[in-house]
């Protein structure tokens, strides 16, 4: 899922990062080696997404928290759905049916395992691709990748998704509850071992 980041104005930098530091056992940033951005959430009403980039490291580490600029709330996002299942209570969700896909993409994109991310596609520009896919592959790609298709069911949603795990491709059924909180309902493999599409893993 893509961002439009802005950058956070330095004068910011000396209560920002003893927050960030205080969410890892070592102080990884400092104010003279840091980029700081964030960005609005949709879906989020109170948290904003914050993207630290310290400069200190070979190569750079990226780290990513929810903030609530307001009070200097820091949630670290740190490979699980955890950040975000554990604090709906406080991030001021927001699920209509322009946000519930959003909402969907960013839990799964902060979740990191061994095979690489899991990724929501719903458009061919949201592939990365390790080498150059065959006409085969191009041809397979084209007629699957599609938007989400969004259902109610009672008090919650129903997406009918196109799921990239890996270098395999699936079409899921997630279902959403009111409270945020969601399942994957049914995986159908579409295709496996597709090696032209690119093995995401997060930093």
């Amino acid at each position: 899922m893509q961002h439009n980041f802005s950058d956070i104005p330095s004068s910011k930098y000396a209560e920002l990062i003893p927050l960030i530091n205080s969410q890892s056992s070592y102080d990884l940033f400092t104010q003279e080696k840091t980029h700081l951005q964030t960005t609005l959430l949709p879906f989020f009403k109170d948290y904003r997404l914050l993207s630290a980039q310290t400069f200190s490291t070979i190569p750079p580490v990226t780290m990513h928290y929810l903030w609530n600029e307001e009070n200097n709330d820091i949630i670290r996002i740190e490979g699980t759905r955890d950040a975000v299942f554990n604090n709906l209570g406080k991030l001021g969700l927001i699920l209509n049916e322009k946000t519930v896909v959003p909402y969907v993409k960013f839990v799964l994109d902060s979740v990191w395992t061994d095979k690489g991310s899991l990724r929501l596609v719903e458009d061919m520009d949201e592939i990365e691709f390790s080498d150059g896919p065959s006409m085969k592959d191009l041809r397979f790609l084209k007629k699957t990748i599609r938007p989400a298709i969004i259902s109610r069911n009672g008090g919650s949603y129903l997406l009918d998704a196109i799921i990239i795990y890996a270098t395999e491709i699936y079409q899921s059924t997630i279902k959403l509850q009111q409270n945020g909180t969601f399942e994957f309902q049914s995986e159908t493999e579409l295709k496996a071992g597709m090696s032209c599409v690119r093995v995401i893993f997060l930093e």
